[in-house]
């Protein structure tokens, strides 16, 4: 059964906590040179005046708004504005001059699938949206928050829990960005199901630096807050990648309670933050410590532990976590108590697809951190092609059923139809395996390498980077390419190094190799070596393993704004990549 929230839309629960609660702190947002707290009251408030704004120009009950602001209050008053008046929120990354032109083609994509009738954004970007709404039609108007002085109307049109609340644009790892379609139901489920989980309350205090134009910081950390009535401090990922220690000392300063990130940033924090600085740290007031938005590594979790286990971080405070946005953001909670590892097999999950437990010390071992189980409101399967469920230790695909699960990708009948069924089993394009009811998750289907046979695991060849001096700790990325001579894949592992011009080093490739070999029990056909930066990744700092492949295939580098000569060799092929003209925030969550 579902969790039942006393509040049908995230609006209703906005109300409430202002009514409640008028004077408690609902955000405050931290950048390098002050903060802003904002109270429940005065978050209504200003909320009511952006709604009436919008109505005042002309936007009506579901009309599509596009919200590009960094993270600032200026976001919270425009995202909870947009519901108030009844309408959807699409957010979407911000510009920069150094990334306009890839910007641009992003938002064009949106607005063609989206047809919004305007958008909020920054003063400095307002010129540059307002020439892209004009490419798709007349009347779109475009908002910046100095518009937010003028009081509007307070006439509004109720919400109901049917409404789409917002629509989520996925990173496009794998394809083009699709639009997540999200009820005000869903959301509801889901925020109230990570309140309940983490019995969250008035009493908690929580820290993020994730983007808010991404599940993990809009439903975690822009909604999820305002039905717990958490005080939430927001920090933008810039904030953060510049200096890691940001974050840690945030939560220390504030007596934090909980955090989110994904599983690259501990890594980033264990690696990067000195022991000196790390005693100026006290992590102790930390009760959850959610890992997700990528596979969770149990070396990562034993390495941040460790680290910070002095300054009073509990290893128990760890949750992983599974989710995506087509289910809202949460679809699995992991268990209480600290992460549970299991060790299996590698060469049985390579050749029968059979998760066998072995000992940790197994010369053939590896492990996977469970993700816990589904969360109220969700079913959760692991099937095959034919959607029959593969019984226990299979590895299959991990579909998922029930009140999280979006309406469908906007606007877009076929695409919604190949990863939703009728009977509302949703197609996640993850590979796992369930263990004693517990989820573990090994990957993405589209990314397995199929050599002779045999099924990899592209991030087991990928974790040899961390143990290579020379190269970027996490910065690799391993996929299959045809092979027409053998009439099967070549294994290409491909790494960044720590300076330019080292992509010739036989020894650093061989070594690579090696310790590849050595993880995963075959050594990978082709290492290759590429300049730091190279390597793309979404705006939400996710590694493009097949934009990478895509390049290598077609002997032609990714998206650019200029002609590159094509290359023959594959180093020279990716170092063409590092020209791609990126987001900001693309570059940011690069950990670059």
């Amino acid at each position: 059964m579902s969790f039942i929230s006393p509040h049908a839309t995230i609006v209703e629960a906005l109300i409430a906590q202002a009514t409640r609660r008028p004077h408690r702190a609902a955000f405050t947002v931290i950048d390098s040179e002050r903060q802003v707290t904002v109270t429940y009251e005065e978050l209504l408030t200003r909320s009511m005046a952006v709604a009436g704004l919008l109505r005042d120009r002309g936007m009506a009950q579901g009309d599509r708004v596009l919200l590009c602001l960094p993270t600032s209050v200026d976001f919270l008053f425009s995202c909870y504005g947009t519901l108030l008046a009844g309408g959807v929120c699409v957010p979407i990354y911000p510009p920069t001059s150094s990334g306009l032109s890839r910007w641009r083609k992003q938002t064009q994509i949106v607005t063609r699938v989206a047809q919004p009738c305007g958008a909020i954004t920054a003063g400095d970007a307002r010129i540059h949206m307002a020439a892209v709404l004009e490419q798709h039609g007349e009347g779109a108007f475009t908002l910046t928050p100095d518009d937010f002085k003028i009081r509007g109307s307070h006439e509004l049109n109720p919400v109901c829990a049917d409404d789409i609340a917002f629509i989520q644009f996925t990173s496009g790892t794998t394809s083009q960005p699709r639009g997540v379609t999200i009820t005000h139901r869903a959301l509801m489920n889901n925020v109230r199901a990570l309140v309940e989980g983490m019995e969250l309350s008035e009493d908690d205090t929580s820290v993020s630096w994730l983007p808010p134009y991404h599940d993990m910081g809009l439903v975690g950390h822009i909604f999820t807050p305002v039905e717990g009535a958490v005080h939430q401090h927001l920090m933008s990922p810039a904030h953060f990648v510049k200096k890691p220690i940001r974050w840690l000392s945030l939560i220390s300063e504030t007596h934090a309670t909980q955090t989110t990130a994904p599983n690259s940033a501990y890594s980033m924090c264990a690696r990067r933050i000195s022991a000196m600085d790390r005693r100026r740290l006290d992590l102790g007031s930390l009760r959850w410590a959610l890992n997700g938005a990528e596979v969770v590594s149990p070396r990562t979790l034993e390495q941040f532990s460790q680290a910070f286990s002095p300054v009073g971080f509990q290893k128990d405070a760890f949750l992983p976590v599974y989710g995506l946005a087509e289910a809202t953001l949460a679809a699995t909670l992991g268990p209480r108590g600290g992460p549970k590892l299991d060790s299996v097999d590698r060469l049985d999950l390579a050749h029968l697809g059979s998760a066998r437990p072995v000992a940790l010390d197994n010369r053939t071992a590896c492990s996977f951190v469970a993700v816990g189980k589904a969360i109220p409101g969700l079913e959760l399967r692991v099937a095959d092609s034919a959607g029959v469920s593969t019984g226990e230790r299979r590895i299959g695909e991990i579909q998922l059923r029930g009140a999280s699960i979006m309406r469908g990708y906007f606007n877009n009948p076929q695409a919604t139809a190949e990863v939703l069924a009728e009977d509302g089993w949703l197609r996640t394009g993850d590979l796992g395996y369930l263990a004693q009811g517990e989820l573990y998750v090994t990957g993405r289907v589209k990314e397995l390498i199929i050599k002779g046979g045999r099924n990899y695991l592209p991030q087991d060849f990928e974790a040899a980077s961390l143990d290579v001096s020379g190269l970027r700790a996490g910065r690799a990325v391993a996929f299959g390419a045809e092979n027409e001579q053998t009439g099967t894949e070549d294994i290409v592992l491909v790494a960044e190094t720590r300076q330019r011009g080292m992509s010739d080093d036989q020894l650093l490739k061989h070594r690579l190799g090696a310790i590849a070999e050595q993880l995963t029990g075959i050594c990978p056909d082709r290492v290759e070596l590429v300049d730091p930066g190279s390597i793309p990744k979404t705006t939400s700092g996710k590694l493009k393993r097949t934009a990478v492949k895509a390049a290598y295939a077609k002997n032609e580098p990714l998206e650019n704004d200029r002609p590159h000569p094509l290359a023959d060799a594959l180093s020279a092929r990716l170092r063409s990549i590092a020209d791609i003209t990126l987001t900001r925030f693309g570059r940011l969550l690069g950990w670059q």
